[in-house]
Formats: C-alpha cells, sequence, structure tokens
C-alpha cells in the first residue's frame, strides 16, 4: 500500500489538527472526509469542510455532520482567530489534497497551482495523464509535465461541460 502523500494547504500544521480531529467525527457518521481549507472572504476566516460518500452527499449530509464537526473543533481548538465553517461537498471542482485524490483522477482536467515555480511557471491547466510515486504527470497544451506533488499548492478538477448534451 502506498503511503497518502498530502500536498500543498493540506499539509498545513492547523489543517493537519482539523483533519485529525474531524475525520472520525466524519467517518463515524458514514461519510468520507475529503479535506479542509482555511480562506477568508473578506476580513472572515472561513474554513470549509469537505465531505463524500458514495453516490454524492445532501444537504441533508452536511446538515447532520455540521454540529458533530463543531463540537470536535472546540474540543480541540486549532484555530486560533474567529472563523466561519463550512461542511461541503467537495463539488464539480473538487479539490485534489493527496496523491490518491490524484491518481483516481487521472484523465480528469485539472488546474495546479504551485508553491514553488516550475519550468518559470506556477500554473498547469491540463489532464493528468499519470502518477508516479510523488510526481503527477501533466499533459498541457504545451506538452507533457512531470510536476512533484511537493511543488503543489493547491489544484482542482475542471468540470468539463458539453453544451446540448442530455444526462
Amino acid at each position: 500500500m502506498v503511503e497518502k502523500i498530502y500536498i500543498g494547504g493540506a499539509q498545513n500544521p492547523t489543517i493537519r489538527r482539523v483533519r485529525e480531529a474531524v475525520e472520525p467525527v466524519i467517518e463515524i457518521e458514514g461519510l468520507s472526509f475529503v479535506g479542509a481549507e482555511l480562506g477568508r472572504e473578506g476580513s472572515r476566516a472561513i474554513l470549509w469542510i469537505y465531505i463524500d460518500k458514495d453516490g454524492g452527499v445532501s444537504i441533508d449530509d452536511c446538515a447532520k455532520v455540521s454540529p458533530e464537526v463543531s463540537a470536535a473543533l472546540d474540543v480541540d481548538d486549532p484555530i486560533t482567530e474567529r472563523y466561519e465553517m463550512r461542511v461541503s461537498s467537495p463539488g464539480l471542482d473538487r479539490p485534489l489534497m493527496t496523491n490518491e485524490d490524484f491518481a483516481r483522477s487521472i484523465s480528469e482536467d485539472v488546474t495546479i497551482q504551485l508553491a514553488t515555480p516550475m519550468q518559470g511557471r506556477r500554473k498547469f491547466s491540463g489532464v493528468i495523464e499519470d502518477m508516479t510515486g510523488s510526481e503527477v504527470l501533466v499533459q498541457c497544451a504545451d506538452g507533457a509535465h512531470s510536476v512533484p506533488l511537493g511543488y503543489i499548492q493547491k489544484a482542482r478538477i475542471k468540470p468539463r461541460f458539453v453544451m446540448g448534451q442530455k444526462k
């Protein structure tokens, strides 16, 4: 079994503490912890907790687990400033936070933002071709690029929409 490698913001010590506090609570409810992100909306700090399950999560799933997650965070108190917590599905533009996320997303369109510049750039947009060890191979418009996971700050799936196609 390959060791789970967290990328970029998911390596942040505060996010690690959030993950350690809430993941067991979420799993007890029969859901999967996808990840957490700490961001800002104006002057407010926002903690996003992403959850999932086979077939996708509903608003009811988010509402059911939210008080339990909040209580777990109150006990551990990993965030020193005031913040607003939001429990959500990962959405169509799902964040990729681990090597396992990248491996599951082969053939998906992605946008990758780097913490460490590579080949003179910080952004790559293309299709994940492969995931080997600690590198992801991304086919971009200007060719294939092997991006070390350690360079990645954040990555998200780019949803594909086909006009005029019915489900």
